[in-house]
């Protein structure tokens, strides 16, 4: 799934509710692991990475999550705003 698709600049919630959503989708397709092309991605929106990723580590756990999601051709700046994304809806639901 090449998420480029969505646009070089993850900024918005709408964007975000429709990646999460593809994945979501393709996740409930299969139970084989998804490969999620950042390619073409510059960045993300931290609000967007909890929105997507964040969600999709609560509901499928660590384990799940590390085994079904591969994130390919991701800088280094993205796949740290991806980590905050899921600490931050960690602390979120440690919260509640």
């Amino acid at each position: 799934m090449k998420l480029s698709k969505f646009g070089s600049v993850i900024n918005d919630t709408q964007t975000g509710a429709l990646v999460y959503q593809a994945i979501s989708d393709e996740l409930k397709k299969s139970s084989l692991p998804i490969d999620i092309d950042l390619a073409g991605v510059i960045t993300m929106a931290t609000f967007c990475a909890k929105q997507i990723f964040g969600k999709l580590y609560l509901e499928l756990g660590q384990a799940e999550f590390f085994g079904r999601l591969i994130l390919r051709n991701a800088s280094s700046d993205l796949r740290f705003i991806i980590r905050t994304g899921i600490d931050s809806a960690l602390e979120d639901n440690k919260r509640r």
